[in-house]
């Protein structure tokens, strides 16, 4: 195979998707795996089959590909906006999709309703709660009242629940803030039970990003929600990880979160690219094959983590048969690191003693793997003897 390459570790996977169920089934929420972080179809079916009520997804495309790969409940993590799309939706309804998407301005209640009545359908809404400074979602609990109210009295649309996302809220004590703040979502979405404003038999209640994860499923454990409330989280990253950003929101996760240390286990970093040394040009620097094209360098430049020298590979004509565990790759002298990145090229700086060659091969583990995945149409998959043994397609 040539390389550079991106490549996921599938006992690591598999590992991820057990490690984040577990800790949903202990915290009495349920799981809707976000897919944009790598939209890999195959690992939605896994993340379903492994106790997932359904697929996140961030935009119709997105939710057309889950929906065409057997992903049967999909919650649009955004609004539904465009005519085009709009008719998407409709067909994925007519094809028994479960969708849901979110609502935050009287606007697109209005370009909606217009449609989904026009086609004979409703469409499960979930109103959208926002903060200053964030995203989308509305701004004021008044003027989220006032909008389920209009979604009542419209003739196609249903409010199903209430969405948030914390992960926005900068604030000196961020945890307080969110812990706050998803107090305040939980008892909005009270009152507007009390008020009789939410049309479907199940309501969902809907938070959580990557990061606080744990801070949404312990005030909605705590919550004493009624029976019809249906508490989904929404993290994604917790799939392939990292040995960035979502790494160190982990480690700090598990220093506030009891529940979350009863889990097995722990979450591994489960993609990496591999890259050819391409020169040796000064004593201590490397030029490595691989650059922004091809793996993440938003969160932190990319670390070295695995070092293999394809020459100790036996000789073809060699009899003695060579164990799998004899050729895989050794851990990498934890002294190099990248120093600067470019779109084809990364610039490895060395110790003094570094026997690194022309030729060597070297993995990378990076930050956000979203913005790695992006960058691939096929990934490929390992074993535990380190040999490709399939492919996943992504769908960017």
């Amino acid at each position: 195979m040539t390389l550079p390459i991106a490549v996921l570790d599938q006992q690591k996977l598999t590992n991820n998707i057990r490690w984040m169920q577990q800790f949903a089934d202990l915290s009495g929420v349920q799981l809707a795996p976000h897919g944009k972080t790598g939209m890999l179809p195959a690992l939605f079916l896994q993340q379903i089959a492994a106790g997932a009520w359904g697929m996140t997804l961030a935009t119709v495309p997105q939710a057309l590909v889950a929906a065409a790969h057997g992903v049967k409940r999909i919650l649009l993590a955004n609004q539904l906006v465009g005519r085009a799309e709009m008719q998407q939706v409709a067909t994925m309804q007519q094809q028994g999709i479960e969708f849901y998407c979110l609502l935050d301005s009287p606007e697109n209640l209005t370009q909606l309703d217009n449609f989904f009545s026009s086609q004979g359908l409703t469409l499960k809404v979930l109103l959208e709660i926002g903060v200053a400074g964030g995203r989308s979602g509305v701004r004021s609990f008044d003027a989220a009242l006032e909008l389920a109210q209009q979604v009542k009295h419209s003739k196609a649309l249903l409010l199903a629940g209430v969405e948030f996302y914390e992960g926005v809220i900068k604030a000196p004590d961020q945890s307080a803030a969110i812990r706050q703040f998803i107090q305040s979502c939980i008892g909005f979405s009270l009152e507007l039970q009390q008020q009789q404003l939410f049309a479907t038999p199940q309501i969902l209640l809907s938070g959580a990003g990557s990061a606080f994860y744990d801070l949404v499923s312990e005030a909605f454990q705590a919550a004493a929600l009624p029976d019809n409330f249906m508490k989904l989280i929404r993290p994604g990253c917790y799939l392939f990880f990292d040995l960035g950003i979502y790494q160190q929101a982990q480690q700090d996760l598990l220093k506030r979160s009891a529940l979350a240390c009863q889990v097995n286990g722990e979450l591994h970093n489960a993609l990496e690219v591999w890259a050819y040394v391409l020169s040796r040009p000064e004593p201590q620097l490397a030029i490595i094959g691989f650059g922004k094209r091809d793996m993440a360098f938003d969160a932190g430049l990319p670390k070295v983590s695995q070092h293999f020298r394809p020459d100790a590979e036996p000789a073809k004509n060699q009899s003695a048969r060579i164990q799998p565990t004899q050729r895989q790759p050794k851990a990498a002298d934890a002294r190099m690191h990248i120093s600067k990145i470019m779109d084809q090229h990364a610039l490895l700086q060395l110790p003094p003693d570094c026997d690194l060659a022309v030729g060597d091969m070297l993995s990378f583990a990076g930050s956000h793997p979203c913005l790695t995945l992006d960058k691939w149409r096929y990934v490929a998959v390992l074993d535990e003897d380190y040999q490709v043994r399939r492919w996943y397609e992504t769908f960017f």
